[in-house]
């Protein structure tokens, strides 16, 4: 479970609505139904599986979204390291 992060996840998310208002030059009302969930992201073990699903998403975004998708890596790979249940 991602408890101990759930602030960030707060703020990822939000964080995200404002990325995606800007890739598809919207509205934050008119933004695709987009489910990016952070926790399923979060439960996926490889980057290379998580930017496949974001890219899946994605797919019908015309602006490049290769920045965002490196940040939003970035951000989840960060979180699983604070969120790792100490062994």
């Amino acid at each position: 479970s991602w408890g101990q992060v759930r602030p960030q996840v707060r703020l990822l998310e939000e964080w995200i609505l404002e990325q995606l208002t800007r890739l598809y030059d919207c509205q934050e009302e008119e933004i695709p139904e987009l489910e990016i969930d952070v926790d399923e992201l979060l439960d996926l073990e490889s980057d290379d599986t998580q930017a496949a699903r974001v890219k899946e998403l994605l797919v019908d975004c015309y602006k490049p979204t290769e920045a965002f998708i490196s940040s939003l890596l970035d951000k989840i790979q960060g979180m699983q390291k604070l969120g790792t249940p100490q062994k």
